[in-house]
This record gives structure tokens, sequence and C-alpha cells, in this order.
């Protein structure tokens, strides 16, 4: 019961004389501690209480990228009210405990755009630049759900106060795309974006020791980053550039920025060895430090070489039209990607279980791969964004009417039309054919006049707006001739 039970931890600090606890001491080892039993009893169903682990572990490490990515993938499964133990573990003063309790108010509102403003916040303050970063690119997405000036003006700032201009710059504009007569606004993003520039070249370094004589004398790494930033390059300049990461790889082999650079210039060279040389990197940063973006990197370096290989296939069925082994082996070669698009999907919606964006790519992945029920799951949670839930209500639609379950396929290709509008272009008439097939599908088996009219006006409606649309005159044909059949009661 030392650190794990309900009563107090004999590591918490002593109370002081005003009832307020002092800060607890910083101790990564104790925090692996907590760590490692909220991973045990996150996996046993224990939400609450491995949120608290989690929390108290971060209580010891608020620095902890694990333990901050950790607790929110376990937050968002757990539903209900907070108890009082969980809440007490964030009840305290310091602006370590004022992080912890924002980053389990957003955990529990995962959805909320002031709560996930709020967090990132809380990181700010206390400098953390990777958890800021980490948790702001999530609430730059959130915020958009239902967009705020106040809460990018909020973010922006935050932004800034950890110099990660780069979303400084991105919450700001959006900023100011809800209000252009903002002037004063304006100006604060043109200064953002002139320090992102400034960061990126080194130049706000001036007046520190060395200042910008130190920028001038450093010529090497100025080139190499004027180098890093041209669209095209030359052959000469990436393996020179490679070569100036490999120098700097070698002097700072743990330092991660250091390491995705290294990585993203090898891909860009793209030799064989230079990606597996990338793949190994990425995937030794993710077993040193459980951050899974390593891993989801490394992970996209085996979609590309799949793909490389699928293309081979495809290349050599293109060719040989008439040889039906070509044919075969591409058909597998394209089942064997899916398969690995599959699992790399799945890890990541795993580690990210709110980015619907991920939920969508793996529902659809399993569609097109026959697994429904999989597909269906993932669909009608991805259709809670606004970006994708026509498309998501389309697949859905086709996973109900591949499973024959006609009603549910007609309600929801009903519902994807009312997202997606009556329009004439590729969605709207693919969403408005399935809706045509499903009729007809319950018209045909049930017998049934009014679907079957359904069908013949949709049928109708799209031939008007695109005649050579998939086989829509052999539709509309056979649909006329089963309302004849149907009203004479054949």
């Amino acid at each position: 019961m030392a650190l794990f039970g309900k009563k107090k931890s004999d590591d918490e600090s002593p109370a002081d004389d005003d009832g307020k606890r002092d800060p607890m001491p910083f101790s990564p080892e104790n925090a692996q501690v907590f760590f490692d039993r909220a991973k045990t009893v996150g996996e046993t169903g224990s939400f609450e209480y491995a949120m608290q682990l989690w929390l108290g572990g971060l209580k010891h490490d608020p620095s902890s990228m694990y333990g901050l990515e950790a607790f929110l993938n376990v937050a968002v499964n757990f539903k209900g009210k907070p108890g009082k133990e969980l809440l007490s573990v964030v009840d305290g003063k310091t602006p370590a405990d004022k992080y912890l309790d924002a980053i389990l108010a957003w955990g529990l509102k995962i959805a909320d755009g002031p709560s996930a403003v709020r967090a990132v916040e809380a990181a700010a303050k206390l400098n953390l630049g990777e958890q800021t970063h980490y948790m702001g690119e999530k609430a730059i997405q959130v915020v958009r759900g239902k967009p705020k000036k106040d809460l990018y003006v909020r973010l922006m700032k935050a932004f800034g106060q950890v110099q990660a201009f780069d979303l400084a710059v991105v919450a700001g504009e959006q900023a100011v795309q809800m209000d252009p007569s903002d002037g004063t606004l304006a100006s604060d993003v043109k200064n953002m974006s002139a320090q992102q520039t400034m960061r990126k070249g080194g130049f706000d370094q001036t007046g520190q020791e060395g200042g910008f004589r130190a920028n001038i004398r450093d010529l090497d790494k100025q080139r190499m980053l004027e180098e890093a930033d041209r669209t095209v390059k030359t052959e000469e300049t990436v393996d020179r550039l490679i070569a100036d990461m490999e120098a700097e790889y070698q002097r700072r082999p743990d330092d991660l920025p250091t390491i995705q650079s290294l990585a993203k210039r090898l891909l860009e060279r793209g030799r064989p060895e230079d990606e597996d040389r990338a793949y190994r990197l990425l995937m030794t940063a993710f077993k040193d430090t459980k951050q899974f973006r390593f891993r989801q990197e490394a992970g996209r370096i085996r979609l590309r070489k799949g793909r490389r290989a699928l293309m081979t296939y495809r290349d050599h069925a293109q060719q040989n039209p008439d040889n039906a082994d070509a044919q075969a082996k591409y058909e597998e070669a394209q089942k064997k990607f899916l398969s690995m698009e599959i699992a790399e999907l799945t890890l990541a919606v795993e580690n990210y279980p709110t980015d619907l964006t991920l939920k969508f790519e793996l529902g659809k992945r399993n569609f097109e791969l026959g697994k429904y029920d999989e597909a269906i799951g993932l669909l009608q949670e991805s259709k809670g964004d606004s970006r994708y839930r026509a498309q998501s209500l389309g697949l859905l639609g086709r996973s109900f009417q591949s499973m024959g379950w006609h009603d549910e396929a007609i309600a929801t290709f009903r519902q994807a039309i009312d997202a997606q509008g009556m329009l004439s272009d590729e969605l709207g008439l693919e969403l408005r054919y399935g809706l045509m097939r499903s009729l007809a599908d319950k018209a045909d088996s049930e017998q049934d006049l009014p679907s079957a009219e359904d069908a013949e006006k949709l049928a109708s409606q799209i031939a008007i707006e695109n005649f050579s649309f998939r086989d829509i005159r052999q539709r509309r044909e056979e649909l006329k001739k089963l309302v004849l059949s149907l009203r004479q009661g054949k």
C-alpha cells in the first residue's frame, strides 16, 4: 500500500501549517513505478484507477511525455463522473498541480475546446515545450469544431511562451480569419511569423554569448539550414545534408529532433539502405522513449516499401491483362498491402483514440477488405467529424448493403445525402447510386412497390445528371421493368 493504496502515500510530502502540500520532489524513478502499475491496471479495464495512477506518476515527473500520452489514451475510455480519489490527485496550488488538473479536465471532456486550450496553457506555464506542441496540435483540431477567436488567441499566446512559433502562426491566422478587422491581432501574428523565421535561422540569439557574430562564423550550419529549406535539392546537396546530420547525430545520439531530422534526410534521399537506417533509428527512439510518434513514422516507412512492391505487381498485371497468374498475384498483393495498412492504422488508433481521421481511414480500409463489423464501429465514430460525415455515412450504408441489411442501408444513405446535399459531384452521385441500389434490393427481395418507385426516380435523376455514370442506363431499364411487374402484381 506504500504507493498505490487508498491511504496517504508514503511518498506524499507532509502538509505545512496552512494545510497546503509542499511541491512533490521530482523523481522519474518513482514516476515509472506508478506508470508500470497504471499500464497493468488499464489493461484490466479499471480506467478510473488507471487514470489516478498515471496522474500520480506525472505528479512525480510532470515532464514525462510517455505519462501524458498514456493518461489521455486511458481517459477517453472512461465514462462517468470522477470520484474523490481521482480528483484528490490534482488537488493542489502549485503550477504542476494546475497542469495535472487541466489535463484531467480535458481528458474527461476530450472534445471540449476550452478544456483543450486550458491544458495547453498549463503546459506552457511549466515551459513544457514538447507537451505544449503535442496537445496544441490536437487542441487546434478540437477548436476548429466550434471555432472561437479568443480560444485561438489563447493558443497563440501559449505557443509563443514556449517558442512554438509554427503553431502560434497557425492559431493566430485562424483568429485573424474570424476577425479581419483586428489590426493588433494581425500585427501580433506577423511578429510571430517573423520570430519563426528568426528562430529557424538562429538570428534570435543576437545579444547572447557570441550573438550575431556566432551566426556569421557558423557558416556551415547556416548553409545546412538554407539547403534543408530548398524544395528542390541536388544529389550533392542531399548527400551533404545527410553527412552534416550524421555528424550531429554522433555528437548527440539521444537528441530527439536530431534523430527525426536525420531520418527525414535519409528518406529524402530514398535509397533502400537509407530507408532501412531511418526505420532502425525511429524504432530505437520509440523503444527508448515510448513515444508512439516514432513508431508511427517507422510504420510509414514499411508502408512506403510495401506500396512500391504493390506497384510492381500492378504494372506487371497491366502489361499482361490476359495472364491469369499475374492478375491473381496482383489481387493477392493488394490484400496483403491493405492488411499492412490496417495493422499500422490499428496501432495508431490505439495510441490516438480521439483522432477521428485515423478512425475514418481504418474504417475505410476494413470496409475495403470486407470486414464490415469492424468498419461499422469505426465509421459510426468518424461520422462525428464534419469533414468525414458524408463519406463515413456513405461507407456505413455500403457496409449495411453488403450485409443485406436493406432498411439500415437505406436510412444511412439518406442521412449521408442530407449531410452532402443533392450535389452532382462524384460523392453526391455515389451516395444516390448507393441508395438506389439498396431500395432496389429491398423492392426485389420484399416485392415492395414504393421502394421500387423510389429507386426508379433516383436512377432517372442520376441519368439526367450523368448519363455515363457507372451502369445507370442498365439499372434504369431494370428498375422500370421491376416497377411495371410489381404494379401488375406479377
